[in-house]
């Protein structure tokens, strides 16, 4: 383990994949000068910048636009279309031969918005949709999304978990900046540890993403993107409050120390130390809880296609709750039912990356990232300790074929963990379940893509990996074909493999807010999770006067060759667990967006799931899955600053576990009642880079009145707080400022 870690650490941190940078000169006197200053931007957009001191420019990707152009007063315009996703572009431009008025490049780019030109369904989220919402973290930031739903897991300690294709965010890919991030110990609450104003844009794909990203998606993957040193504003300051005594605040601060160098600090402290019980039923709505999270990195880039940069980020989140007595006691008696979390994660990670100076298609990207992370929680009587220490290595070299109609990415990985996933009860010796594993899995891919033209992309990946715990070399296969019959319609067909390791207790730790007993007799084995997905979807531009409507429908369907499923249904004092085959889901989604009117926005979105687990009663409708969702949100800005958005959800009935073996006075109704909730916030920024605002989240104030069975007797057999299918707390206004300073530009 320390030599592969000595190995890792030779290489040294990788390039971002989704920048263009390059020079702009000219020619004097029959020499190459460089022309700081020159506008820099891709064709009907606002993603722009200008060249340094010495000509240079670097440039984010962006979705909308292939073509990226340059533009100097006295100089001919020049533009040149960008098929890579990264790479070294260089402009020479020439006098013009007449005098050139001063042009105006007028575009928009919207919020949220689909890669035309990917293969895989995937829609880019920046900055500006995080800010439609209260956006404290990363879990929070979904509510305008309507590929991403967010619920709490139960009514005790407070965890947000998101559903992609009606399954679990387990089963999604959760990056930052392609190093995996949420996952292990953290799959179910790793978006909590991001703070929604570190992130400068997501990458959302839905269905199976590329190999060269491993092989644990199954649902789709969500790659965050920080605030980098060298897009990092000079200053950023963030404040947060809401009525519920939640308090936030995050500071960032990008500093060029010279033009190969640069660095940012990104800070975020939360608290929450008010005691809620809104519905009187004796336990807090919302545990108190505080986090301290770090990051800081440096960038470099060099003068002959290097580049990289390295970082560390810290964490430390603490939470408590339970019953309020529980809660506001320094000394609570051992018959009260109390939830306690602690965890720290750190973690060192890189990227390094060259771009072949003599061809412009080739390049080499390394990757690394050391993590440890640790969780003590106590729930009731019983206590959960885990514990993962991981290591990560990627390799990414890519190259064309021949023409820019053959391109192909291939390399090696390496991903080993060692995890403790241990469950005890207090003052009782041994252990209710105990697994220490390590997984060494070294691993190596290949992917093709063919497009011969704009219409046309098809990408067909391979991988294969060999787990040492389970002794056994896992394949993955994926293939995504899109194509565009006119330029107003793109249509998009895929599928492929996707397969993960579960951690019994650390990814169910809702079940512990409960006095079922952990069963684990069912199980034939610790087993792999292994699922199947294919999808197909159509974007439609439905052309409306000067205006249009973007229309997107997508089906995926979702199938286990083997899954770790939880039966509630059984025993209503039970827990079992179990490996199922046969699991599967079926999403179908349907949103339309359109432009009502300068500046309003409008965005409709139907959601049905069809998701269902194999129980040991057999085949049944999985657990808070609601069949059918639906929103409409509103957005108008004005040209003075000020944003209005609203966003009105309507959640369809969902299963709740079988209760019809417990007693009378605690059964529950099979399926939830539907519901409608109301969020909204109101901007208004101003020329000095202050943007204050105000919102509500559940405007109505609708809640769920009972989430907890049994809440008077929490160390009954029957105590169960697994029935959380609505709001607790009710009504919760927050509000909050920004407050950017940009950097100067040289």
């Amino acid at each position: 383990m320390k030599n592969i870690g000595i190995i890792l650490l030779a290489f040294l941190p990788l390039l971002g994949y989704a920048q263009i940078s390059g020079t702009v000169s000219t020619f004097e006197n029959n020499k190459k000068t460089p022309l700081p200053g020159a506008n820099v931007f891709w064709e009907g957009t606002e993603t722009g910048t200008t060249t340094d001191e010495n000509g240079k420019y670097i440039i984010d990707r962006v979705p909308e636009s292939s073509t990226l152009s340059v533009s100097f007063i006295g100089f001919k315009a020049e533009s040149k279309v960008i098929i890579s996703r990264t790479g070294t572009t260089n402009f020479i431009m020439l006098p013009a031969e007449s005098e050139l008025s001063e042009v105006d490049v007028v575009g928009r780019v919207d919020a949220t918005s689909i890669d035309l030109t990917s293969a895989e369904l995937t829609y880019k989220i920046d900055d500006k949709e995080l800010r439609k919402a209260a956006c404290c973290n990363l879990s929070e930031s979904f509510e305008t999304n309507a590929s991403v739903d967010v619920a709490f897991t139960d009514a005790v300690t407070g965890t947000r978990q998101i559903e992609m294709l009606g399954l679990a965010g387990k089963y999604a890919l959760i990056q930052r900046e392609n190093i995996p991030f949420a996952r292990g110990l953290n799959a179910n609450t790793g978006l909590t540890y991001i703070p929604g104003p570190f992130v400068q844009s997501i990458q959302l794909t839905k269905g199976l993403s590329s190999v060269l990203n491993g092989y644990e998606s199954v649902t789709g993957q969500i790659n965050v993107e920080f605030y980098k040193p060298e897009t990092a504003p000079a200053l950023m300051f963030n404040a947060f409050a809401n009525q519920g005594g939640r308090m936030e605040a995050n500071v960032i601060s990008g500093v060029d120390i010279n033009d190969k160098i640069s660095t940012a600090f990104l800070l975020h402290g939360s608290l929450n130390p008010r005691i809620n019980d809104v519905n009187n039923d004796g336990f807090v709505d919302m545990p108190t809880n505080s986090q301290i999270n770090l990051n800081n990195r440096w960038h470099y880039k060099g003068d002959n296609g290097w580049e990289g940069q390295i970082g560390i980020s810290a964490i430390q989140s603490d939470k408590l709750g339970g019953q309020t007595a529980y809660a506001k006691s320094d000394s609570p008696a051992d018959s009260l039912w109390g939830f306690e979390s602690h965890g720290n994660r750190i973690e060192l990670f890189g990227k390094n990356g060259y771009v072949f100076q003599d061809e412009a298609f080739r390049s080499l990207g390394l990757m690394y990232s050391f993590s440890y992370q640790d969780h003590n929680g106590r729930f009731g009587q019983r206590k959960h300790y885990g514990e993962q220490k991981s290591a990560y290595f990627n390799s990414v070299f890519q190259d064309i074929i021949g023409t820019t109609a053959h391109k192909y990415r291939a390399g090696i990985s390496l991903q080993i963990d060692d995890v403790t996933d241990q469950l005890s009860e207090i003052n009782t010796e041994g252990f209710l379940y105990n697994q220490k594993r390590q997984e060494i899995v070294p691993g190596a891919y290949a992917e093709y893509t063919f497009e011969p033209d704009v219409k046309f992309t098809l990408v067909a990946g391979l991988r294969a990996d060999y787990n040492s715990f389970y002794e056994q070399a896992f394949v993955t296969p994926r293939l995504n074909l899109r194509y565009m019959p006119t330029e107003n319609t793109t249509v998009r067909i895929g599928g492929g493999r996707g397969q993960r390791s579960p951690n019994v207790v650390a990814e169910n730790l809702n079940l512990l807010a409960s006095s079922r007993v952990m069963n684990y007799n069912r199980m034939d084995k610790y087993m792999a999770e292994i699922a199947w997905n294919t999808g197909a979807s159509i974007s439609q531009n439905i052309p409306v006067g000067d205006k249009k409507i973007v229309l997107n429908v997508d089906a995926f369907y979702t199938w286990f060759e083997n899954k770790l499923v939880a039966d509630l249904d059984f025993d209503p004092t039970q827990a079992y667990f179990i490996n199922a085959q046969g699991s599967k889901s079926l999403s179908v989604l349907a949103q339309a967006d359109y432009e009502v009117f300068k500046n309003f926005d409008w965005r409709l979105a139907y959601k049905y799931l069809n998701t269902q687990d194999e129980f040991i009663n057999g085949l049944a409708a999985s657990y808070l899955i609601p069949t059918h969702r639906a929103f409409t949100n509103f957005g108008y800005r004005t040209e003075n600053g000020w944003k209005f958005d609203l966003t009105l959800n309507w959640f369809g009935e969902k299963r709740l576990p079988d209760t019809e073996l417990s007693p009378a006075e605690f059964q529950q109704q099979p399926y939830s009642d539907d519901f409608f909730t109301v969020n909204a916030q109101i901007n208004k920024s101003f020329k000095n880079g202050l943007e204050l605002f105000v919102g509500a989240d559940n405007l109505l104030n609708y809640r769920q009145d009972n989430p907890i069975v049994n809440a008077e007797n929490p160390n009954d057999a029957y105590f169960d707080t697994n029935f959380t299918w609505a709001p607790i707390f009710g009504r919760n206004i927050y509000a909050g400022l920004y407050y950017t300073l940009d950097k100067k530009k040289k």
